[in-house]
């Protein structure tokens, strides 16, 4: 992983970052207030990776790694974006719910990124604990799966994310 998308990854893997912020609500029984997704890509002959997360304040952000000088590439949603605010609180909701399904590590374990481009890693944040799991995308995409509705919210936050970049005016969007 390129250096620029680590951080920004450590950013969110860590719930320090919330502390003194007002309006942090914990959700479910092991108070989770930071969840999303990371999934694999391959790009030619390298993997990249794509990084969503959502906290309970309604902020979320987008990132991925490019072929930037920075290696990091991104969007920050959620403010003004009703449809994404919704979605990523469902997604938190349903993080919140399936923790006990999880792999839970002690707060400032490092998360492991997936494994293939094949799988998808869905992690939750609590003040104490990250709580992750790796499964296969196409099992995901299964609606009788229990983490189907967290994966299914995911995707369609990263759907806002990409319709606000395209409506976005100037050289990044479409308008």
């Amino acid at each position: 992983m390129k250096q620029a998308y680590i951080n920004m990854r450590n950013f969110w893997l860590d719930v320090n970052n919330l502390e003194n912020r007002k309006g942090i609500i914990e959700v479910g029984p092991d108070g989770v207030c930071v969840a999303g997704i990371e999934m694999a890509v391959a790009d030619g002959g390298t993997v990249k990776h794509l990084f969503l997360a959502t906290n309970s304040l309604g902020d979320s952000s987008f990132y991925v790694e490019n072929n930037s000088v920075s290696g990091l590439g991104g969007l920050i949603g959620g403010h003004g974006n009703e449809a994404l605010q919704e979605a990523a609180a469902h997604m938190l909701a349903y993080a919140g719910k399936l923790t006990g399904k999880m792999t839970a590590l002690a707060g400032g374990s490092a998360l492991p990124p997936p494994s293939s481009p094949s799988h998808v890693r869905l992690f939750a944040v609590s003040k104490t604990k990250l709580f992750h799991i790796e499964l296969e995308e196409k099992k995901l995409r299964d609606p009788a799966h229990p983490f189907y509705p967290f994966f299914a919210y995911s995707q369609q936050t990263l759907g806002f994310f990409r319709q606000q970049h395209e409506q976005a005016p100037g050289p990044q969007g479409r308008a």
